[in-house]
Parts: C-alpha cells; sequence; structure tokens
C-alpha cells in the first residue's frame, strides 16, 4: 500500500472537501439564477422550485443512491397518512427508513444543535426496543439542550442584535425567551406579550426588545420616525407569525408590480398596508437619550399620536394618496378594532386567532426540520392560492404541495394550545422525517414535493463550530458579555457579538464565513463556496482543535495506551456516529506508522473534512 504522508493525507482531504463544497456552491447558484430580471429581482417568483430544487439536488449529490428496493414503512402518525398517502396514490417510490445511527445523528443535530455522544449512539444502535426512535425524540425534545438550540434559533428569527437593543437588552430577551421554552408555555401567548409590552427600558422587561427593536431613527439618536417604525413593525410581525412578506406594498401598490409573484398582494394597495401598520399608530417608541446618547436603550408605550398617512420617511419613498390619521384595518380580514381600547392588544388578538398565525408556524417548524416548507419559502405565504377547493386561475397552482396536511398541522396545533413542545415531536416521529437521504434508483426533482426522501443540509455555522469543539473537546469558554457566565458552545451564545472580542477573532471569522447571520442587517447563509472549505482545510480555528492538546479527546485517547484499532474507533463514532471501513482503519494505520500523535492529528483533520461531518444526513 503506498505510504501517504501527513501532509499529502490533508491535501487530498482537502480537495475532496474543496469539490464538495464547489459542488454545493453551484448548486445554490444554480437555484438563484431562477430569479427574475429588473426591479423585480428582489422578489423570487412563487412559481419557481426555488428552495427545493436546490434542496432536490444537493441531495441527490451528496447522499447519492442506497442498494436495494425501497420498502414499506409504518404510518405513525396522521402526517404519514398525508405525505405517502399522497406517493402512493401518484405512484411515486420513497427511500427507506433511515438507519439507527443516521437518525440518532439526526435527531440530535436538528433538535438539539450538537453531535451525539458515541457511547449514547452504540446504547441506541444494540437496543431492540421497537420504541426507541420515539423514546429519543422525547428524550431530547424534553432536555435543556432543546431549550438552547431553540432559544438560539428564535432570537435568529427576532433579529435581536446587541446593536440594536443594547447588550443588556439583547441578555434579558435572550432569558425570557429561554424561560418560555422552557415551561413549554403556549406559543400565541409568547407571541401576544411580544407585541404587546410595554416598558420604561427594555433593558429591564424581557419581551419589549422584540418590538423596540425595528425602531428607526433619523437624523440623530433623539429622532424617532415613528411612521417608518409603524410600518417596520407591520412588516416584521407579519413575517414572523403570519408568513407573509408586506415589503412591497409598504412603498407601492401591488397591481403592476406583483403580478408573477403573488396573486393575493396584486389586489393589495399602499393604503391597505398603512392601515396595517396604524395598529401601532400609538406605540410610541423613545430613546433613552437622557441617559446617554450611544446606549441602545428604549422605553415603549401606547402613547403616540396614530399613524399619519403624510408623514415623512426615511427609508421608504414618500407617502402620498392619503390625508389625516390612518384607520387602522387587519390586512388579511379587514376587520376594525374598537378605538376606545389599546391598538395593539387587539392586534395581538386578532393575529393569534387568526388561522394563518398556526398555518405560518407549523409551516416553519416544518421547514426548519425537513428542509424545505410545505408553503416555500416560509415567509412567502400566498393566501389566494392556499386552498384546493378554491382554485387559483391558470397559470396560477395551489401554493402548499400538501395543503391538507398543511390545515391538518395547524389545526392540531391549535387544538393542543399551541404547544410547541408537541409540535416538533409530533414531526420529529413521523416516518416522513425519518426516511433515509439515500434513495433506491434513479432520483427526480419532481420527486421532491413529496419528501419522498429526507433532504441533506450543511450543518448551520454554529453547528458546525460546535461539532468541531465538542468532538475534539478543546472548548475554549466564552464570556457572555454582561454577565458572569461563560459557555462552551456557539448555540449556547446570546449573540453572535458576543465572540467578537480578540480571544474570539478565529472563532468569530470561522462562524461568519459559514455564514452566521450578525441579526442586525445579515441574514443566515447556509450554502457553500470556496473560503469555507479553505477554512476547514487550513483555518487557525481548525489547526488549533485538531492538535492533541493537554485535556483533548484525541490526547485522553493516546494517554490510555490504547490499541490503534480503539483509537481509530474511538474517532470514527465521535466524528461521523459511525464505525470505520476496513479500508479506512488500513489508510489511517498507514497514516500514523511514521508518527502516531501526528498522525492522529492528521485524522482529525481529515474527518473534520469529510462530506459526512459536513452535512446533516
Amino acid at each position: 500500500m503506498l505510504r501517504v504522508r501527513p501532509s499529502a493525507a490533508r491535501q487530498h482531504a482537502g480537495l475532496v472537501a474543496l469539490l464538495a463544497l464547489g459542488a454545493l456552491a453551484s448548486v445554490f447558484a444554480a437555484a438563484q439564477s431562477s430569479k427574475p430580471a429588473g426591479s423585480q429581482k428582489q422578489h423570487p417568483p412563487i412559481e419557481t422550485p426555488g428552495r427545493r430544487q436546490a434542496a432536490s439536488r444537493l441531495t441527490a449529490e451528496v447522499a447519492g443512491r442506497t442498494g436495494g428496493q425501497t420498502a414499506p414503512v409504518p404510518r405513525k402518525n396522521f402526517i404519514d397518512e398525508h405525505i405517502f398517502g399522497k406517493m402512493e396514490r401518484d405512484g411515486v417510490l420513497h427511500a427507506p427508513l433511515a438507519t439507527d445511527r443516521e437518525f440518532f445523528r439526526r435527531a440530535h443535530l436538528d433538535l438539539t444543535g450538537r453531535i451525539p455522544d458515541p457511547r449514547m449512539l452504540q446504547e441506541f444502535v444494540a437496543s431492540r426496543d421497537p420504541a426507541k426512535r420515539g423514546k429519543l425524540v422525547d428524550q431530547l425534545v424534553d432536555s435543556n439542550e432543546w431549550v438552547t438550540r431553540w432559544t438560539y434559533w428564535f432570537l435568529d428569527l427576532s433579529m435581536t442584535a446587541q446593536n440594536r437593543v443594547g447588550r443588556d437588552g439583547v441578555n434579558l430577551y435572550y432569558k425570557y425567551i429561554y424561560d418560555n421554552l422552557h415551561l413549554n408555555r403556549p406559543y400565541n401567548e409568547l407571541v401576544e406579550e411580544l407585541l404587546t409590552a410595554s416598558a420604561v427600558s427594555n433593558w429591564y422587561v424581557g419581551p419589549a426588545s422584540y418590538m423596540v427593536r425595528w425602531v428607526v431613527i433619523g437624523d440623530n439618536c433623539a429622532d424617532v420616525v415613528h411612521e417608518d417604525t409603524a410600518d417596520e413593525m407591520a412588516v416584521q410581525t407579519a413575517r414572523h407569525f403570519l408568513g407573509l412578506n408586506l415589503q412591497c406594498i409598504s412603498c407601492h401598490d401591488g397591481k403592476g408590480h406583483l403580478e408573477k409573484i403573488n396573486l393575493w398582494l396584486v389586489d393589495k394597495k399602499r393604503r391597505d398596508f398603512w392601515q396595517q401598520a396604524a395598529f401601532f399608530g400609538n406605540t410610541h417608541v423613545f430613546r433613552r437619550v437622557e441617559i446617554e446618547t450611544t446606549r441602545d436603550e428604549y422605553g415603549i408605550d401606547d402613547r403616540g399620536s396614530g399613524y399619519e398617512a403624510k408623514s415623512r420617511s426615511v427609508v421608504r419613498i414618500p407617502r402620498l394618496g392619503m390625508k389625516g390619521l390612518v384607520e387602522p384595518a387587519f390586512i388579511l380580514t379587514g376587520d376594525k378594532p374598537d378605538p376606545a381600547q389599546p391598538l395593539r392588544q387587539q392586534y395581538a388578538r386578532m393575529l393569534t386567532s387568526q388561522p394563518q398565525f398556526a398555518r405560518a408556524t407549523v409551516n416553519l417548524i416544518w421547514s426548519e426540520l425537513m428542509g424545505v416548507g410545505i408553503v416555500d419559502p416560509p415567509f412567502e405565504f400566498d393566501p389566494a392560492r392556499l386552498d384546493p377547493a378554491k382554485p387559483p386561475p391558470a397559470p396560477w397552482t395551489i401554493q402548499p404541495t400538501h395543503p391538507e396536511l398543511l390545515e391538518a398541522l395547524a389545526a392540531d396545533f391549535r387544538e393542543h394550545h399551541y404547544d410547541l413542545r408537541r409540535l416538533i415531536k409530533l414531526i420529529a416521529k413521523s416516518s416522513a422525517y425519518q426516511l433515509s437521504s439515500k434513495f433506491p434508483g434513479e432520483w427526480k426533482d419532481s420527486y421532491a414535493k413529496y419528501y419522498a426522501r429526507k433532504f441533506v443540509r450543511r450543518l448551520t455555522a454554529e453547528e458546525m463550530h460546535d461539532a468541531i469543539v465538542t468532538a475534539t473537546e478543546l472548548y475554549n469558554p466564552l464570556p457572555i458579555r454582561g454577565t458572569d457566565t461563560r459557555v462552551k458552545l456557539a448555540v449556547e451564545a446570546r449573540t453572535p457579538e458576543d465572540f467578537k472580542q480578540r480571544a474570539f477573532k478565529d472563532a468569530n471569522f470561522f462562524l461568519e464565513v459559514f455564514g452566521q447571520t450578525n441579526r442586525e442587517y445579515s441574514e443566515r447563509k447556509n450554502d457553500g463556496a470556496i473560503t469555507q472549505a479553505v477554512l476547514l482545510m487550513n483555518s487557525p480555528f481548525v489547526r488549533q482543535k485538531i492538535r492533541a492538546a493537554p485535556g483533548s479527546y484525541l490526547a485522553k485517547l493516546l494517554d490510555q495506551k490504547l490499541g490503534d484499532g480503539q483509537v481509530i474507533e474511538s474517532l470514527y463514532l465521535r466524528f461521523l456516529a459511525r464505525k470505520p471501513e476496513p479500508r479506512e482503519i488500513a489508510f489511517v494505520t498507514d497514516l500514523i506508522a511514521a508518527d502516531r500523535r501526528k498522525g492522529f492529528e492528521d485524522l482529525q483533520w481529515l474527518l473534520v473534512n469529510k462530506m459526512e461531518f459536513i452535512f446533516n444526513y
């Protein structure tokens, strides 16, 4: 067997990673090429396959095929009745169930954001309990790790950046969301409190940071532009909690602009948006400049003077066509509030009692766990194309891939008091979620809308960071600014800004390159790039973590005087959640022949660069 020097091994594995991530980048580039030209280029047409096609092609590229034929899978709940029933009716094949090892790693990453403990993996695989997958889902969703992962996810969703709400504000907001998820408070109650919170300072009232984050500042620190702020509140609350993109009609009527984008929005006018924003006409946000002009500290109450149609704007085109105060009206129903009652409270009740609230929520969670939404993108709902009993005019089609399933999930969510834990367990326990990403036979893009296989995804920036430090056990405890707390993992941080400290510059750069959002102006990205491959091959962060440094997992293995085979198996289980194949054992045995410690460091580097490590299958 040809002996490969460690440096050559690194070059070889790096080339593999480079090619793989390059292919990933090309897949996403192809998906993005469907955007229309001209003024609509920021709004991809809803009818294009978009993310679903990209996920389909990426999965076919990365996961490939499995041997043998597909086999029937158990239908565990109503999700499976809808998913497999539709495939059966349309004659579409589906992948087999994932192996225990695949499912174990997938469930840990999706539900907790962390790679699993190999000792627990071995116990899980060895268990003959037919209910072990459901029990694992229960265990993970009921854990503190689940609370941490989904708190981080929610703060990404609500974009609570330190530069927007202040360090103390974001720390308190994190604790508020964490506590609500930990107590499994009904999601509708959580959202109502976010929409209605008042505070002298958002640094002392946790939920207030959600709304004040959308403040628009004009010429100076004290210049809060009232109507622009109300507009942003209307846009963001509709996006997060109704799955509606109202950004376009905040500047112009839908007609003449959105005919190829969103059928429902075509008939909406800018004044309809103003009426939605007028629910925040009495919402008064003020910056605490009497304390210090540079502090991102805000108060919020309901002492405003209404939404003035002719008011100035510093972020949108001038408001024309109406005069005087705008009367609020809920954009989905036209319902008008009682002017004698607080407007935000009425808006919150209208929003959370609307069927679209439950529909958008279950679709968003489905998208997070299944790779793409039943309506996708999840923030681009078209209410005019949701009901198969009322089909839209040609050439439009029904928007959800499974409209009956979407309604069933929304109804179930409402009936069980908006229980997020239960919703996530329901999806993760389904056979639809547990399908393998490998497919028997020839895969066709047309199968993607059926969820005929599990879509793979690249680990998020935080998951990649945390997988590396967890696998190597080389943690660098991160101080949470403004507290006495130190955390080991990126998913435990309060904000991405926690990493902007000199001692963490390498980790911070790694996270940014892998698509971490800053929650201020950048969206999370999970596509591939050449720079990511370069960092995996040769970044200071990776080089430092693969070393057999004192206290590391590798150093502990070597100190135990274990045989080569035991060390190799332990590392494969830790990084990839599987045992090595005979050809891999032979390669590593040759790799460590000249320098055992150095060879095993090179092995860790190789494992970090393997597709199995980079992707969640």
